[in-house]
């Protein structure tokens, strides 16, 4: 699962990106059109046919079947989407979950500024809202308590 998320991370982060930006940046690094194929994929639970895929795209745009069946075959070539025979036609799943592929990224930038990861996460933290601030808490809470050391 690492080398996918480096490879889809290849390049890092821009230079001061604020955390409001990550998750949309996060989405980027497939380019513009894997970026909406993959958040329609997502956003019908990780799996699905082309045609579906191309009906929720078709609700925001114009677009064709041929172009987001190559897309989606480009991303299947990338290791980012599994085939699924079984019981529907060529149904696609996606490699990771939205929330796997964006935290793949963060982890990538925080390994990429090895000798600044205080300084990046510090950023990170600082940028948070107290919501977010008491999310992370109770997530390093439930981590504490589980096997150590990961």
């Amino acid at each position: 699962m690492a080398d996918r998320i480096r490879c889809a991370a290849a390049g890092g982060f821009p230079s001061g990106l604020s955390v409001a930006r990550v998750v949309e940046f996060a989405v980027r690094v497939f380019g513009e059109l894997e970026t909406v194929v993959m958040a329609r994929l997502w956003d019908l639970g990780g799996d699905a046919t082309v045609r579906e895929v191309l009906e929720r795209i078709q609700l925001d745009r114009e677009i064709a079947y041929t172009t987001v069946l190559s897309t989606m075959e480009n991303l299947h070539r990338k290791g980012h989407l599994t085939r699924e025979r079984e019981g529907r036609p060529s149904g696609n799943r996606t490699a990771l979950s939205r929330a796997e592929h964006t935290a793949g990224l963060m982890r990538e930038a925080l390994s990429s500024n090895d000798e600044d990861a205080e300084t990046v996460l510090t950023h990170f933290v600082g940028e948070m809202s107290a919501a977010d601030l008491d999310r992370l808490r109770a997530v390093v809470a439930r981590r504490g308590e589980g096997p150590a050391g990961r």
